[in-house]
């Protein structure tokens, strides 16, 4: 009798137990699963009356999706309500008439004259201001071009990565002169894919010919320099530099672009969140779209 007893109320503590741990695992909500990065964007530009197929056709173009993969962060900035309107402009009309519409403030830093989105600038000042306190200083590097960039801009740049590389490709027997020139007297458009198509099997474009042309310069109307939220800055290899421009909202986000910085305007531990993911190059962190 004892025994049964005993069994008894074991197996009444056993459920008890059970009982308790059930209730306690219902009421432990599942951990926040973030949105993919498109989601994120596609939310974004929504809200703005915006459809993503129209700014940035990434399911029918390739060159849309490359940029919208490696440049796409600018797509996340907290500066102002006006969102990039197109990942590839197309002319020089088309970014004039967006970079008239953007709050912008020009100065000189450095003796160079640097212009930004007011909120970007508001926090570069301040970011520069908290270095001096230590006894450093953040400058742009790169002269005109580091902030602030015309569509002109845009191509001559992408001319100094793509005319040397056609060069290089057909002095390496790997490009015949037919297929270079057809390629130089091509439309931008059908550069870009060129040459995307190229670096496929191998034959980088960027300036020692060891990586993507993408990595090195941006495709013409792609850069992020167009939307006044990107300043590339001369002391970037110094990590102090860069954790006091992180903790003012500026991160790199071009990887492997290591002079190069972004405004998002959100604290680090928020860019998970917006579908950001952290990859390094050295000892430098980049924080990229998390979209293939």
């Amino acid at each position: 009798m004892e025994l049964l007893t005993l069994i008894c109320r074991s197996f009444l503590v056993i459920a008890v137990f059970g009982f308790f741990m059930i209730e306690m695992l219902a009421a432990q909500k599942p951990p926040a699963k973030h949105e993919g990065f498109r989601e994120i964007v596609e939310k974004r530009l929504k809200q703005r009356g915006l459809r993503f197929a129209d700014v940035c056709p990434v399911d029918k173009n390739e060159a849309a999706r490359r940029i919208f993969s490696d440049y796409g962060a600018i797509f996340l900035s907290q500066s102002d309500e006006l969102v990039p309107t197109r990942c590839i402009f197309a002319s020089e009309a088309e970014v004039a008439e967006f970079q008239q519409r953007l709050p912008a403030t020009t100065a000189v830093i450095g003796g160079t004259s640097v212009t930004l989105r007011k909120t970007a600038m508001d926090a570069f000042v301040a970011a520069r201001e908290e270095a001096a306190k230590k006894g450093l200083s953040i400058t742009p590097r790169g002269g005109s071009t580091a902030s602030k960039r015309t569509f002109t801009e845009t191509v001559r740049l992408w001319n100094s990565r793509f005319l040397p590389g056609l060069e290089h490709w057909v002095g390496s027997s790997k490009i015949s002169r037919k297929e270079a020139d057809a390629a130089r007297n091509a439309s931008i458009p059908e550069q870009v894919k060129k040459v995307l198509e190229w670096e496929k099997n191998g034959l980088y474009f960027s300036k020692d010919f060891s990586k993507s042309i993408l990595y090195s310069v941006a495709a013409p109307g792609a850069s992020q320099h167009i939307f006044l939220l990107a300043l590339d800055v001369e002391q970037y290899p110094n990590r102090t530099v860069r954790q006091i421009l992180a903790k003012h909202g500026w991160f790199q986000t071009v990887k492997s672009d290591l002079p190069h910085f972004t405004f998002l305007g959100v604290s680090e531990d928020e860019l998970p969140g917006l579908g950001l993911r952290s990859t390094s190059v050295g000892d430098q962190i980049f924080w990229i779209p998390n979209f293939e």
